[in-house]
């Protein structure tokens, strides 16, 4: 598994846009924010806030490296997520807030993050050391 897939709820009406990146791989499913100094969409990294993460969004068509232009599906702020996490799943984090470790991972270090978490674990997929949790995008922190 790679990245962040939708799983579940949200808006199926919501179309994909197209926004500028540099000439950079990415692969569908990797998380890409807004960068305010370069701009264009850059690989999510733990910097990541709610509102970087709201100009960006969910790679649908994988890119080349060459191509200065991607297809995002906007992240759906009512919609379950899964992706992979760096540590074990685990059901006690449900509700934790959490941040973004890299494009494709989650940090579920297991303290509820009230300062950088920009989504929540609701879930877990299989058994914990398959690294795999069910997320859902956050708003705004409160």
């Amino acid at each position: 598994m790679a990245g962040f897939t939708k799983v579940s709820g949200g808006n199926p009406s919501v179309p994909n846009k197209k926004r500028t990146i540099g000439a950079v791989a990415y692969e569908v499913g990797d998380l890409l924010m807004a960068s305010r100094t370069a701009g264009t969409l850059v690989a999510a990294t733990s910097s990541a806030t709610v509102t970087l993460l709201q100009g960006g969004g969910i790679v649908a068509k994988a890119t080349d490296g060459v191509v200065t232009e991607v297809e995002i599906q906007p992240i759906d702020f009512d919609a379950v997520y899964s992706v992979e996490c760096a540590n074990n799943s685990n059901s006690a984090h449900r509700y934790m807030r959490m941040e973004v470790a890299d494009l494709n991972t989650v940090n579920n270090s297991g303290t509820d993050d009230g300062t950088n978490g920009v989504l929540q674990q609701v879930g877990e997929v299989g058994v914990n050391t398959n690294k795999v949790i069910l997320v859902e995008f956050l708003r705004a922190l409160t």
